[in-house]
C-alpha cells in the first residue's frame, strides 16, 4: 500500500544561509501580490483570469526588466510553485471551496516556499537545495525507502526553520488484530477523553496555564514603538510563549492517540459539532485540540491497523442508562453522576456516555455490514429489560436498540436487525412489540 506523508524536520542553517533563505521568503511573497493582482485585474477587465501558463510567461518577462532583476537571484522553482499555488486558491475560491485569496504580509507570522523534487536532494548531512546549498538537519525521520516529491521551508513567529518533506513511500497491509479489545470515547471539557473501560485522560491545558504570562508578554507589546527593534525583541518573546503552548498540547495530542490506536482494534468517538461548541464555550474548547485529536486519530488508524468510526451527532449518549437504555430528559450539565430509576444503577456520567458510544457504534455497524452478532448474552439482557418493565409492560424503543442489532426469544421469535438510528428502528420495532402486546414508546 502506498501512501503519502509530509515529514517536518528542524533546520539550522548558517548566517549566509539563513540570509538566502528570507531572500526566498521575500520573492516568493511578492510573486503572489503581484499576480494575485494581475489575475483580479484581467478578471474585471476581461471577465476571464489568468491561468497558470500565462502567469509563467509574464514572469518571464518580468525577470528581464531591469526593475525585477533581483527576481534571479533565487530559485525559479519556488516563484513557479508560488504561482500554482495561487492559481489554486483562485480556482478554489470560483468552486467555493474556500474564501478569496488574501494577500501576503511581510509581518505574518509564517513564511514558507517550496522546491521541486528534482531541484533538491537529501544527503546524509541534510537537506540540499538549488542556489542554498546543504540545510543541516536530522534526516533519522525519513523511511528506508522512499519517493521525495518536494521539499517545504518554513519559519515560524519564533524564527526558526523548518524543512517539510514530502514523500511516497510503500507500507505494508495492515490486518486488524481482533484480539485487542474496541473502545468508545467520550469528549470532555473537564475530563479531556473517557473510555468506556472506565479510563479517564487529564489535558494539560497549556494556554490557562501559561494565559497570565502571555498576558504580561502583550501588554509589554502593546507599549513598544512600531518599527523599533524592542518591539521586534518583545514581539518574538510573545512567538516563544506561543509556540511553547503549542509544542505542549501536540505532544500531549500525539503521545495520547498513538496509546490509543496501538491499543484497541476499533474506536468509536462521537462526531461533535465544534463551531457551535466554540461559540458556548469559547477558549476552552479551543485549548482541548478535539479536531486536531481527531485528525491525528483518522490518519494513524490507517497507519497503524486500528478502525476509528464516528456515531450519529444527534445520539444522547450522555443521557441514555447504558444498561437498561431509559433516557433522562432532565440531565444538565451539572449532572456529573446520576441514578437511572428504571434499573437503579449509578452512573458516572462520563463513563456512561463512553459505553453509549461503544454499543451504539458496534450497532451502527453490524446494520451497515448486515452482520448480526452481538459481543454479550443477548436473551439474558432482554429477560433483564422485560422483568424491568413487566409492571407497566412499556419498554422504550430505545431500550431495545441498545440490545445489540439482533436478540433471540425462547420461543424462537427472533427481531431482524435493527438499524442503528432511532428514526429507522422506530417501524421496525413497532411490528415486533404489538406481537408481544408491547406499547412501544420514543
Amino acid at each position: 500500500m502506498q501512501i503519502y506523508k509530509a515529514i517536518k524536520l528542524r533546520a539550522y542553517p548558517s548566517k549566509t544561509q539563513i540570509a538566502l533563505l528570507n531572500n526566498h521568503f521575500g520573492c516568493v511573497r511578492f510573486i503572489y501580490n503581484y499576480f494575485l493582482s494581475y489575475k483580479t485585474q484581467q478578471y474585471k477587465l476581461t471577465g476571464k483570469s489568468a491561468s497558470f501558463v500565462q502567469m509563467s510567461r509574464e514572469l518571464t518577462k518580468l525577470k528581464k526588466l531591469e526593475e525585477y532583476s533581483w527576481l534571479s537571484e533565487v530559485s525559479r522553482q519556488s516563484l513557479h510553485h508560488s504561482l500554482a499555488n495561487l492559481d489554486k486558491a483562485y480556482n478554489n475560491f470560483f468552486k467555493k471551496k474556500a474564501k478569496f485569496p488574501k494577500f501576503k504580509s511581510k509581518g505574518h507570522h509564517k513564511q514558507s516556499f517550496s522546491v521541486g523534487a528534482f531541484f533538491c536532494k537529501v544527503k546524509a548531512t541534510g537537506v540540499h537545495l538549488p542556489l542554498i546549498g546543504t540545510i543541516k538537519c536530522d534526516i533519522s525521520l525519513l523511511p528506508d525507502d522512499y519517493k521525495l516529491l518536494s521539499a517545504t521551508v518554513s519559519k515560524n513567529a519564533s524564527g526558526k526553520i523548518f524543512i517539510s518533506l514530502n514523500i511516497q513511500t510503500d507500507m505494508p497491509d495492515l490486518i486488524i488484530d481482533t484480539t485487542k479489545p474496541v473502545i468508545g470515547i467520550d469528549f470532555g471539557i473537564k475530563t479531556f477523553i473517557t473510555t468506556s473501560d472506565g479510563d479517564k485522560y487529564e489535558h494539560p491545558k497549556p494556554f490557562r496555564k501559561y494565559q497570565l504570562k502571555l498576558a504580561k508578554e502583550q501588554r509589554i507589546l502593546a507599549r513598544r514603538k512600531n518599527g523599533s527593534k524592542r518591539r521586534v525583541k518583545q514581539k518574538h518573546r510573545v512567538a516563544t510563549v506561543y509556540e511553547k503552548i503549542t509544542n505542549i498540547r501536540q505532544d500531549f495530542l500525539h503521545k495520547l492517540s498513538r496509546k490509543l490506536v496501538g491499543e484497541n482494534q476499533a474506536i468509536y468517538v462521537e462526531d461533535l459539532n465544534l463551531e457551535q461548541m466554540k461559540k458556548r464555550f469559547g477558549r476552552s474548547i479551543n485549548d482541548l485540540g478535539w479536531a486536531e485529536f481527531l485528525r491525528q486519530l483518522s490518519y494513524k488508524g490507517l497507519w497503524y491497523g486500528c478502525e476509528i468510526e464516528k456515531i450519529d451527532r444527534f445520539f444522547p449518549s450522555s443521557k441514555t442508562c447504558s444498561k437498561c437504555g431509559w433516557v433522562k430528559q432532565d440531565l444538565s450539565l451539572k449532572d456529573r453522576a446520576w441514578e437511572c430509576p428504571t434499573c437503579l444503577t449509578e452512573h458516572d456520567r462520563d463513563i456512561n456516555a463512553a459505553k453509549n458510544v461503544l454499543e451504539y457504534g458496534r450497532v451502527d455497524r453490524n446494520s451497515r455490514t448486515g452482520r448480526a452478532t452481538c459481543s454479550v448474552n443477548c436473551e439474558a439482557q432482554l429477560e433483564q429489560t422485560l422483568s424491568t418493565h413487566s409492571q407497566t409492560r412499556d419498554i422504550p424503543v430505545r431500550a431495545l436498540i441498545n440490545l445489540r442489532p439482533c436478540i433471540h426469544i425462547k420461543d424462537t421469535k427472533e427481531i431482524p436487525i435493527i438499524p442503528a438510528r432511532l428514526q429507522h428502528a422506530t417501524s421496525h420495532l413497532r411490528d415486533w412489540t404489538n406481537s408481544l402486546s408491547i406499547q412501544d414508546r420514543i
